[in-house]
């Protein structure tokens, strides 16, 4: 996944000064954000709950690698940068909160739709982990194969009111064959996004 590559690429170049505190998650919600609309740097700097000097290094690296320019209007995207947030819809097409139900984990739960990720997960420990070091409490990974929903090792959920549970989960994600999504649960929903968006970067390549 060339976004992917490029964007954790720019989150982990060196520079001058004290280091910096945004990933290549910033990078990815950062252009995802400025494709929807031009902004400037504290209206970005808000979004993305970063400081002020953090933003302004984030928004350099995207600068010098010709993602992003600065015009009257604010921060926009170049067509190089439209490429990657493309890319990113493309195996990202889907994000939404998932209301609480048996196989939730958190106060406040968010969802990711991963576009051909059910052949990536393992046990789910690998997204668990990269939800919790986000800033999320857990994580549970569905699995979407031949019409049904499944929690690896592959096999259908038999926890009380998983039907209903499904449906919803349907419903909000409308998945493909070999899709996976990831749900996170965290105190708050900020911390559950962010959980919800380390872990399905840990399901492409």
């Amino acid at each position: 996944m060339k976004a992917l590559t490029s964007l954790r690429g720019l989150a982990k170049e060196k520079a001058p000064g004290p280091p910096f505190t945004f990933t290549e998650l910033h990078l990815a919600r950062a252009v995802e954000i400025i494709g929807e609309k031009a902004m400037g740097r504290a209206g970005l700097a808000r979004a993305l709950s970063l400081g002020e000097g953090a933003t302004r290094t984030l928004i350099g690296r995207l600068t010098d690698e010709g993602l992003t320019i600065s015009t009257k209007r604010g921060i926009q995207l170049t067509r190089s940068g439209l490429s990657i947030l493309k890319e990113l819809q493309r195996s990202f097409p889907k994000g939404a909160a998932v209301p609480r139900s048996p196989i939730t984990v958190g106060l406040h739960n968010f969802g990711v739709l991963v576009r051909n990720g059910a052949s990536k997960v393992r046990s789910g420990i690998e997204q668990r982990d990269a939800a919790v070091r986000a800033g999320a409490v857990g994580a549970v990974t569905v699995l979407f194969r031949n019409g049904h929903l499944y929690m690896p090792p592959v096999r259908e959920f038999a926890v009380k009111g998983w039907k209903e549970t499904a449906r919803t989960i349907m419903e909000i994600f409308n998945p493909k064959d070999s899709d996976a999504i990831v749900i996170c649960g965290a105190e708050n929903m900020q911390q559950a996004e962010d959980g919800a968006r380390a872990a399905a970067w840990t399901l492409v390549n």
